[in-house]
């Protein structure tokens, strides 16, 4: 019987690191093995005197780079009475994602296929991600009773507009270009080109080391836009939109706002006036937010505010999700609900603890937020967090 390959395969040629995510069947979700090795490799890639230049990370089998965490096994063994094993796994998850974003030579994610939630974290955090026409990147936790996590919290308000909040909350997809004009890639390239890119980068070999040279290359393989547009459906019409509803000051006036518009837009159709396009897209936003779990919806939101707020670091804001995804694992919100509904039996019909974002208590939701005594932090030199301001926010 032939050996199964390994989860992780990486492959140095000459300077430059190929680190392949070989899981196919599980379109490379994370196991927590995969992320010790993710994490090994990274961190010895950080000592002095590394020989590689360059480190490209992909996805196996054509259909995506990650689909994020293998959250069924956290939940399966936290419903068994072990929460160690999810500890573990974000734990190890959270640290990889800061030894990348200090690795000291370019990390270009090719993010061709399926990327969401921990597949974010494997590439968003290094120098360079590549978005070709298949990429179909969206961060969908609330909708399984968990929280955007792998620093979130430190880049979602960072995005164009209000688009973090948007994505956080509602864990719609994007698609193409749209990934770009996002901000969660760097280049746009089209997938027949990956060949060339790989090409490209060997071709630099310890040059690749430069990373003005490697956006150079990179730029050289990105398609130019069609002419006319420059941008994709997200810049031309949709941010608009997520900014007039996701500007607003809670989680309820988002809904209510969005409902409010749903309302009008369902009234301009019957007189045949307004773009079906936005129609369709409010109605899809507000399907979104009323699927997703209340109590994730509020976490989410005070979440990105304490980060803002507090001009949090990267490892502050995952030492802050490390906190609140320990009580998560360990049934304390709607986590083990969520993924029992959507990924174990599958019946999809979740039981949330609340039934809207405003019956959810503030103290609960901020409870979630303290620190756990009995964790280790996450990095000796991260500094204590706080929240960030002196109130906290509606919910």
């Amino acid at each position: 019987m032939a050996a199964e390959e390994p989860e992780i395969i990486l492959d140095v040629k000459d300077s430059i690191a190929f680190v392949t995510l070989n899981r196919p069947r599980a379109l490379n979700s994370l196991s927590l093995g995969m992320v010790h090795r993710l994490l090994s490799i990274n961190q010895e890639l950080s000592q002095p005197g590394s020989k590689v230049a360059c480190v490209v990370v992909q996805g196996a089998g054509g259909k995506a780079f990650c689909a994020g965490g293998d959250v069924k096994e956290v939940v399966m063994r936290a419903r068994a009475g072990d929460w160690s094993y999810g500890s573990a796994f974000f734990r190890a998850e959270y640290v990889n994602n800061a030894t990348i974003a200090q690795l000291p030579m370019p990390y270009i994610a090719v993010i061709d296929g399926i990327v969401m939630g921990g597949g974010v974290g494997v590439s968003y955090h290094g120098t360079f991600r590549v978005a070709t026409e298949r990429t179909v990147l969206a961060m969908p936790e609330a909708g399984i009773g968990l929280f955007p996590d792998i620093g979130a919290s430190f880049f979602l308000h960072r995005l164009p507009g209000h688009i973090g909040r948007y994505m956080g909350l509602t864990g719609q997809r994007l698609k193409g270009a749209e990934v770009k004009d996002a901000g969660f890639a760097t280049h746009f390239i089209p997938s027949s080109r990956l060949p060339d890119l790989e090409r490209g980068i060997l071709e630099l070999g310890p040059s690749a080391a430069d990373l003005a040279k490697v956006d150079s290359m990179l730029r050289s393989l990105e398609q130019p836009p069609a002419a006319g547009s420059g941008h994709s459906e997200l810049l031309k019409w949709k941010l608009p939109l997520i900014n007039a509803h996701f500007g607003l000051g809670s989680v309820g006036e988002v809904v209510a706002s969005l409902q409010a518009a749903v309302d009008a837009a369902d009234g301009d159709n019957r007189s045949g006036s307004g773009s079906e396009a936005a129609r369709a897209f409010l109605r899809d936003t507000l399907a979104a937010m009323r699927r997703g779990s209340p109590l994730s919806h509020a976490v989410t939101w005070e979440m990105l505010r304490r980060s803002a707020a507090g001009h949090l670091t990267l490892q502050q804001c995952l030492q802050l999700e490390f906190w609140l995804a320990r009580r998560f694992v360990a049934g304390e919100a709607d986590f083990l609900e969520g993924v029992r509904a959507l990924l174990i039996d599958k019946d999809n019909k979740p039981r949330w603890r609340y039934g809207d974002v405003k019956q959810v208590p503030g103290v609960v939701v901020q409870r979630l937020f303290e620190p756990l005594p009995d964790e280790p932090p996450l990095f000796s030199s991260c500094m204590a967090v706080t929240a960030g301001g002196a109130h906290a926010s509606r919910m």
